[in-house]
């Protein structure tokens, strides 16, 4: 089963470790079980790491992006870009009163859209919903930065001469499939 051989694989990598004079740190080693489709392994799998008891995990933690089983990443950007950029918008809210526009753009840059900037290849792809949240917050901040109560979303686009979130995202995953096309 799965299981089993996850059991064997951990075995091989756990005696490299020793092999090479070093130690795996327990507490940093999840299990995630991303399969779907068959449902064979519920929340209850779990595997053994020398002494330590390791349970499948729905969401995991990796490098600051959660990671779920299903691989959606709607927690993620809930969580740890819509929610972050959120608290930082009304904070621009409350001081923009006392802020020229040009301040007021460069704090959008720098506080707000630099939330999306992290990992966009392996969370951009996402539910419609998700994306319309990130349109209204991304809408909300240039209205905000450009004290503009009746322009379209598009029209304050073009005001920033800027690109959507999605569209940013979009011309950073074509620069990498040129690296990648171009060995670069």
């Amino acid at each position: 089963t799965l299981l089993k051989s996850l059991e064997s694989d951990t075995h091989i990598l756990l005696n490299w470790f020793r092999f090479n004079e070093m130690q795996p740190n327990q507490g940093k080693c999840h299990l995630m079980i991303a399969d779907i489709d068959h449902k064979y392994y519920e929340g209850k799998s779990f595997i053994f790491l020398e002494d330590a008891f390791i349970e499948n995990e729905e969401i995991v933690r990796l490098l600051g992006v959660n990671v779920d089983e299903k691989l959606k990443f709607e927690e993620h950007i809930r969580t740890n870009i819509l929610k972050e950029a959120n608290k930082k918008l009304c904070a621009l809210t409350r001081i923009s009163k006392f802020m020229t526009q040009e301040k007021l753009k460069i704090l959008l840059r720098s506080f707000i859209e630099s939330q999306f900037n992290y990992c966009p290849l392996v969370w951009m792809f996402h539910s419609r919903t998700t994306h319309n949240k990130i349109n209204k917050l991304h809408e909300r901040a240039l209205r905000i930065a450009y004290k503009d109560k009746s322009s379209s979303f598009e029209q304050l686009l073009e005001k920033d001469k800027s690109f959507s979130i999605h569209e940013r995202n979009l011309q950073k995953l074509a620069t990498e499939m040129y690296k990648v096309k171009n060995n670069l």
